[in-house]
């Protein structure tokens, strides 16, 4: 009984130091302090792959996250949004 407890305990641990090191989708290492954000910053070569990260409350929770975009998406957001802008006010 204790080696079965034992094997379990240590497939938990695995398990959760494992979870530290998910990649996002977009391949990109989970951010959870400005520290992770300036050694993400520190691997990439181009301005824009580097990563603007910001603490906020997403959507459906009061808990606040880091919500992190590179450069080169924050900028596209900006794009598009002044273009759909432009589009409303029909210029």
């Amino acid at each position: 009984m204790k080696k079965l407890i034992m094997m379990v305990s240590l497939g938990l641990l695995v398990t959760a130091c494992e979870s530290l090191y998910e990649n996002n989708d977009d391949g990109i290492p989970r951010i959870r302090s400005q520290r992770d954000v300036e050694a993400y910053n520190e691997t990439v070569s181009s301005e824009g792959e580097k990563l603007v990260c910001e603490r906020e409350r997403v959507i459906g929770s009061n808990i606040r996250q880091w919500v992190c975009l590179t450069i080169a998406q924050r900028d596209a957001l900006q794009r598009q949004a002044q273009d759909q802008n432009e589009a409303l006010l029909g210029r």
